[in-house]
């Protein structure tokens, strides 16, 4: 599927495209950063399973900039495997991430930004979309979320990522595989 592309549902009729459904995963990510006692079961329960929430994200009548529309089952398993990916992985993509700002420390990032790299660099690495896809997606994002200057910040941080990007997933394979002697 391309990042335009909208995932449907004979039973719901169209659903987001994969663009919103990224937006979804971040608006979701950016809440989790803000309220850190919600799990992401809890968020994403209340964000696919709730009708009063569904009924709110279906229209955006007071143009509040939330991304509306029907969350099918393509669009729930998309968003699902962003966030979980971005909130099983934090650790290893802070770490990975906070090596390629030189002239800044990575701490010193907003959170709209950090949660869009995150973003960006899980479904690199953990999804396997393409960089060319995801990074376009990510600058798109960054426009509307992020600070006017945070665009070229983003776009060379996920750059350097990239071309790092086959050790970055040896790296998160290792992580992903058991110690000696665990069960699987």
């Amino acid at each position: 599927m391309t990042s335009g592309e909208p995932t449907e549902s004979p039973e719901t009729g169209k659903g987001l495209s994969r663009r919103q459904s990224r937006r979804k995963a971040f608006e979701l990510l950016f809440e989790l950063a803000h309220r850190p006692r919600l799990t992401v079961e809890q968020i994403l329960s209340r964000t696919f399973d709730d009708q009063a929430v569904q009924e709110l994200y279906f229209e955006d009548e007071d143009g509040d900039g939330y991304v509306t529309g029907r969350l099918d089952k393509g669009a729930r398993r998309f968003i699902g495997e962003l966030v979980h990916a971005v909130q099983d992985h934090a650790q290893e993509l802070d770490k990975e991430l906070a090596q390629y700002p030189h002239d800044w420390s990575y701490d010193r990032i907003g959170v709209p930004e950090r949660v869009l790299l995150k973003l960006a660099l899980a479904e690199m690495v953990y999804l396997g979309t393409s960089y060319k896809v995801v990074i376009n997606e990510a600058l798109d994002m960054a426009k509307l979320y992020a600070q006017d200057e945070a665009r070229r910040f983003i776009n060379g941080i996920l750059g350097a990522a990239v071309r790092n990007i086959d050790e970055i997933r040896s790296r998160a394979e290792e992580a992903e595989q058991p110690a000696e002697g665990e069960a699987e």
